[in-house]
């Protein structure tokens, strides 16, 4: 997604694009460092997931949203600039004084034409955006040439390019600590093991997001509850519009033992979620959720997208002789070392599983033994009753990493 150009940089605009907010209209465009050529980027705030379902609360934790702050007294380019916020999903906060919003230098700013006069040197050192109306784009510039690295964004050309810009910050927003668990190899029990470190994560005492990923997914229900969910799954999301509520989300996801679940509800592989709407889902999720499990299947279908924003990365491979260790190494190349390896099935006697994992190129996190109480549970479709077992469960955990942080608290 394109950024907004330094001041420094400055380029004439190449046209305004639409861009639609409540209540008004605004065109929108922005001076970038080179003027890419951008679709058009429609906006609107009320819009949720289309599932023709009212938008309920979020539950007892609200949803957390990205946040600016506004240094600016001008109430009209406000009301503009929050319209712009709410569409990114991004909370705007505002402040009159620059001594309050110097206070929060450590977030973005969006500084308006009427106080860019007032920029001392604590907030100079912010990311700042000044912002203003195309008659006092002047100001704007000599202000940005003041303040190295600050961008400006002339209203109402700039608007939909500052939506994309706050819309950033809403994606890499929340307090989830995001695990992926990919397999090097078909067959190494990642919906296993992904369902178990999720409900374990619950019993913990966190809210807990179990995102079914893996493009050749059967579903998970079937492991986990003997009858069909009550919720929503993939097949109700394929249609969304508009960005998706972190509490809408939190509301229609059926859950298992307490844990939310969002995989293919009646019809599995009747759809596969493009990866726009896999990273929609996420930083959805990411504000609502405190831990998130995603089951990515095979490593080869893991979206970059998706891999950028986990805290964890687990890679499991099958233990037997001939599971593939040498293909994996030369798969994940440089990105092999943000990747912790977890070995899955039996072990052969005299396997030496520190080699195994040396000619991966991957860190060893440990090995995960199969276990009948596990396969009992599953066939039963009620998995997550294996952690009864203690023993298991702090397995579990510990093979997983799990922080640990206390419910509520940010990861």
């Amino acid at each position: 997604m394109p950024g907004l150009a330094p001041a420094a940089e400055r380029v004439g605009p190449t046209g305004p694009e639409p861009w639609s907010a409540a209540p008004a209209e605004v065109p929108a465009r922005v001076l970038p460092a080179t003027a890419p050529s951008t679709p058009e980027v429609p906006v609107d705030p009320a819009a949720a997931v289309n599932l023709n379902l009212p938008v309920l609360p979020a539950g007892n934790r609200p949803a957390e949203l990205a946040r600016c702050i506004l240094f600016s007294r001008d109430v009209e380019l406000a009301q503009v600039l929050a319209a712009v916020a709410v569409g990114a999903g991004v909370q705007l906060l505002p402040c009159r004084d620059a001594a309050r919003a110097a206070d929060h230098r450590d977030e973005v700013i969006l500084v308006g034409q009427d106080c860019v006069a007032e920029i001392d040197a604590r907030l100079s050192a912010a990311t700042l955006v000044l912002t203003g109306r195309e008659e006092h784009q002047d100001v704007l510039w000599r202000a940005a040439a003041t303040c190295p690295g600050a961008r400006v964004a002339v209203l109402p050309q700039a608007a939909a390019w500052l939506g994309e810009y706050l819309g950033e910050l809403g994606l890499h927003s929340g307090r989830a600590h995001t695990t992926i668990v990919a397999g090097a190899v078909g067959g190494a029990g990642t919906s296993t093991f992904a369902a178990l470190l999720a409900a374990t994560a619950t019993l913990d005492g966190h809210r807990t997001l179990l995102l079914d990923a893996d493009p050749h997914s059967t579903g998970l229900w079937p492991v986990l509850r003997a009858r069909e969910p009550d919720g929503l799954g993939w097949e109700d999301l394929q249609h969304a519009r508009g960005q998706l509520s972190p509490g809408q989300l939190a509301e229609i996801l059926p859950l298992s033992a307490g844990t939310a679940v969002l995989s293919w509800a009646r019809n599995p592989g009747c759809f596969t979620p493009s990866e726009a709407l896999l990273t929609e889902v996420l930083a959805a999720s990411r504000r609502i959720y405190e831990r998130i499990v995603i089951d990515a299947g095979h490593l080869t279908g893991v979206p970059a997208s998706m891999a950028a924003l986990a805290n964890t990365r687990l890679l499991l491979l099958s233990a037997r002789p001939g599971s593939g260790a040498a293909g994996t190494a030369a798969r994940l190349g440089e990105h092999a070392a943000n990747w912790r390896l977890v070995l899955t099935g039996k072990l052969a006697s005299g396997t030496d599983t520190r080699a195994l994992a040396l000619r991966t190129g991957v860190e060893l996190g440990g090995y995960f033994a199969p276990a009948r109480r596990i396969e009992r549970c599953a066939a039963d479709g009620a998995l997550m009753n294996a952690l009864a077992h203690r023993p298991l469960r702090r397995a579990v955990a510990r093979l997983g990493g799990q922080p640990d942080t206390a419910p509520g608290q940010a990861a």
